[in-house]
């Protein structure tokens, strides 16, 4: 096995740790869920793995299947736990994912349609790692700490000086570190007023 394809196996399998203990926090109402972000996220990562294997990028394949299954899963949780977290940058957001999405569909290119779904990704998690910044008694911390780790580990992953290989590995550790200090800064501002779930 090349090394590159242990990290993207090695990645997938933390983030899933990660994924399941969030999952578990919103199945224990412990987290508002920021229902805009997931539901994309899970169109999203649907056509992002296509894309990714007809491209024969296969170090983040394990990553962006275990996105697919946890925001499917997260969002059918919020939704049944009726605790979700929709504001007006999620409006916006989910209206910017929309027209993005017509953009992929119109588009035959599977190169092309992983860098639309990559800034479809960025439009989607802003409003998540706005609402860390804001609200961060809402979210879970440590699910998001292990994200950080198989984050920094998809990293090793890129293997070629392509943007179609570089691009996911960049936005998700830039993505994960500024929920983790949004949620670090919220963590300190809050001490003595009110606790981050941390189960």
């Amino acid at each position: 096995m090349e090394l590159h394809s242990f990290f993207g196996l090695l990645s997938g399998f933390i983030f899933g740790i990660s994924a399941v203990w969030y999952a578990s926090d919103v199945y224990k109402n412990l987290v508002t869920v920021s229902i805009a972000a997931f539901m994309m996220s899970s169109l999203v990562s649907a056509s992002q793995l296509v894309s990714l294997i007809i491209e024969d990028v296969w170090g983040v394949v394990p990553f962006t299947t275990m996105v697919l299954l946890s925001s499917i899963t997260v969002s059918f949780l919020a939704l049944r736990n009726n605790k979700i977290y929709f504001k007006f940058s999620d409006k916006v957001s989910l209206l910017g994912a929309a027209v993005g999405f017509i953009f992929w569909i119109l588009t035959k290119d599977a190169a092309v349609n992983i860098y639309i779904l990559a800034a479809l990704n960025l439009t989607i998690l802003t409003p998540l790692v706005l609402k860390c910044f804001k609200n961060p008694n809402l979210e879970s911390i440590r699910p998001w700490q292990i994200n950080l780790l198989a984050s920094i580990l998809m990293l090793f992953t890129i293997d070629s000086f392509s943007s179609v290989v570089w691009i996911i590995p960049l936005e998700q550790i830039i993505f994960s570190i500024l929920l983790n200090l949004g949620l670090y800064r919220g963590k300190k501002s809050h001490t003595g007023i009110g606790k981050i779930v941390n189960q």
